[in-house]
């Protein structure tokens, strides 16, 4: 009985390796974040006991607060609410208090996160060599870490960006514009990234149907679906912008956001080579290998079998490839509008530095913390990468599927 008891439990995990594997991961990312809970406080830089006030004003009062405390106090709150109400309302349904449940909610929100980027690059690639290769990057970052280590709103950022995405590319789209709302309230930031994003992937989507139907009219379903694509994009990130003026209107009375401190500051530090190389020197150099991967996978002839070719020959290639990563086109269009959305986000000081007074509207603002955002999009590339290296040393193990 036992025999048989220890024998079915070595066939689950040699079929289901890979989820031991992700939660080896997880492992390593909850030692990494320890100290959250191992200390006498949260990590304390950045504004984090700002936060940490606001929930505890919420709890107390029972009433998110109208007047901001921060920046002087005294005038209509600017802030958006969603992260801060999903830490008072779990403190006062727990009756943990709120500075134990912002470290709790942190390394919960980190490994949803982990469990996310896992999701998207699966959904990216059909491949889950991939997705555990950029799971695991995503721990061996440390400008990824630095930002899931302190309670703040970009955590939860940090989850429901690509969450989102990824209901765009599933084209779910009543959990893309759910997820594109509660994105929208958890800060202005977060609505920036998540909306270049989806506008971009509009915009390449709409070129794919332009170039279609140049090439053939006569085949509508080929430039309809991207054309439809594009036009459902446009939901979520209506729906994000109208539920971010929605909240401003209520907390201010107007939709400026012109005299707000982080637009009259210009909040944000410039991004430099030093960032660069904060993102993980490994994630950086797996990146690279990652973009040329992606590259000759999607440029390369298709080659079609030689008419010689006896069919037993065919049937053993057919075999010996059938797990490799498939790219749609699609899930291209994303990869790019993802990286220059958030690349071009990370380095807005310097694109409206010729403006007047280097500035223009609400920018230069966060461009340090724009790219965080560009680094999870590059984890997923990096993932590309290893399993790219590993291909090319004939890792044998990557040509077969992780189940029967």
């Amino acid at each position: 009985m036992s025999k048989s008891i220890g024998d079915t439990l070595m066939s689950y995990m040699k079929k289901y390796w890979y989820v031991v594997a992700l939660l080896l991961i997880i492992a390593v990312a909850l030692w990494y974040r320890e100290g959250i809970i191992d200390s006498y406080v949260i990590p304390t830089y950045g504004n984090t006991m700002y936060h940490v006030g606001v929930e505890r004003l919420v709890v107390d009062t029972q009433h998110y607060p109208t007047q901001e405390i921060s920046y002087g106090g005294g005038f209509p709150n600017f802030y958006v609410p969603a992260y801060r109400l999903l830490i008072a309302s779990m403190s006062i349904v727990t009756g943990i208090d709120v500075m134990v449940m912002s470290g709790l909610m942190t390394i919960f929100l980190s490994v949803m996160i982990i469990l996310v980027m896992y999701l998207v690059a699966y959904k990216l690639t059909n491949n889950l060599y991939i997705a555990l290769f950029a799971a695991f990057f995503f721990v061996m970052s440390p400008e990824l870490t630095i930002y899931t280590i302190r309670p703040l709103p970009e955590v939860l950022g940090l989850f429901l960006v690509p969450l989102t995405l990824y209901f765009v590319i599933e084209e779910r789209w009543f959990f893309a514009i759910l997820g594109a709302i509660v994105t929208a309230l958890t800060h202005q930031m977060t609505l920036l990234v998540l909306f270049s994003a989806i506008v971009g992937y509009a915009i390449l989507q709409l070129i794919r149907a332009g170039w279609l139907y140049r090439k053939n009219k006569e085949q509508r379903d080929a430039f309809m679906k991207p054309l439809r694509t594009a036009l459902w994009c446009l939901a979520p990130a209506v729906v994000a912008c109208v539920a971010y003026a929605v909240w401003l209107i209520y907390s201010m009375g107007t939709i400026d956001i012109m005299g707000i401190a982080q637009v009259v500051n210009h909040e944000g530090n410039t991004v430099d080579p030093a960032l660069f190389l904060r993102m993980g020197i490994f994630v950086l150099i797996f990146c690279v290998i990652g973009l040329v991967f992606i590259g000759y996978t999607l440029l390369k002839p298709r080659r079609s079998p030689a008419p010689e070719a006896s069919a037993q020959t065919t049937q053993k290639a057919i075999k010996k490839n059938e797990y490799l990563p498939n790219i749609s086109v699609d899930s291209a269009l994303l990869i790019v509008a993802w990286s220059v959305s958030t690349l071009l986000l990370a380095f807005n000081d310097r694109i409206f530095y010729y403006f007047p007074n280097h500035a223009f509207l609400i920018f230069p603002n966060f461009m340090d913390r724009y790219f965080t955002f560009f680094v999870q999009i590059v984890v997923i590339i990096a993932g590309y990468g290893m399993y790219a290296l590993l291909s090319a040393l004939d890792l044998d193990v990557l040509r077969e599927k992780p189940w029967p």
